[in-house]
């Protein structure tokens, strides 16, 4: 004697199935917004970095007190870049900052750092 599967147990499968594909779905999408995002905030950070290395490269005397924004393109889109150089919490320092945005997605990265000042007698 063969026992057949009755409709409402067919049914309840279908829907533990489709609400399992529904939620593997969902982690997948997750997953690959995730991955985009990780990426353009790389991409924001190395141009950061980078700008901050380049500052970082000049002697303290060439400094000046400025605040920038431009924009620089990138293989991974369009960067908003803000540069701020200005005096630190002492005379005797400088605070340099960057600021990356990428164009779009807002990925923003930020990097600060203290240089010290040329001394120069009074």
């Amino acid at each position: 004697m063969s026992r057949a599967f009755s409709l409402i147990e067919v049914l309840v499968a279908l829907a533990v199935a489709s609400i399992s594909f529904a939620a593997f779905g969902r982690s997948a999408r997750c997953l690959v917004e995730g991955r985009r995002s990780s990426e353009r905030a790389q991409i924001a950070a190395a141009v950061a970095e980078e700008r901050l290395e380049e500052l970082l490269a000049r002697s303290s005397a060439e400094l000046v007190a400025q605040d920038t924004v431009e924009r620089v393109s990138d293989p991974g889109g369009e960067v908003t870049v803000r540069t701020l150089v200005e005096a630190g919490p002492t005379p005797t320092l400088w605070h340099l900052s960057v600021t990356a945005s990428l164009n779009p997605g807002g990925a923003e990265a930020r990097l600060h750092t203290l240089v010290r000042r040329r001394w120069v007698a009074p």
